[in-house]
């Protein structure tokens, strides 16, 4: 199971690992390539939609600055 989000203009994918991890997919500064980060040991995260509250929780606290 996964859940896709659009979160500050870019699509980002929170799904489990095979361990139960959460992980977060997106685009990076070098698109095509995605930047994967492990929720549950940055946020704690145990649950996808945990996973949706830190990524959106994260972006509101760090706003992408245009021109970066």
């Amino acid at each position: 199971m996964s859940k896709t989000i659009k979160v500050s203009g870019k699509k980002h994918v929170i799904k489990k690992n095979k361990k139960g991890d959460v992980i977060v997919d997106h685009a990076g500064k070098n698109d095509p390539k995605w930047d994967k980060i492990n929720l549950t040991d940055k946020a704690g995260a145990k649950t996808i939609k945990a996973g949706v509250k830190a990524t959106k929780d994260w972006h509101k606290a760090n706003p992408h600055k245009k021109g970066k």
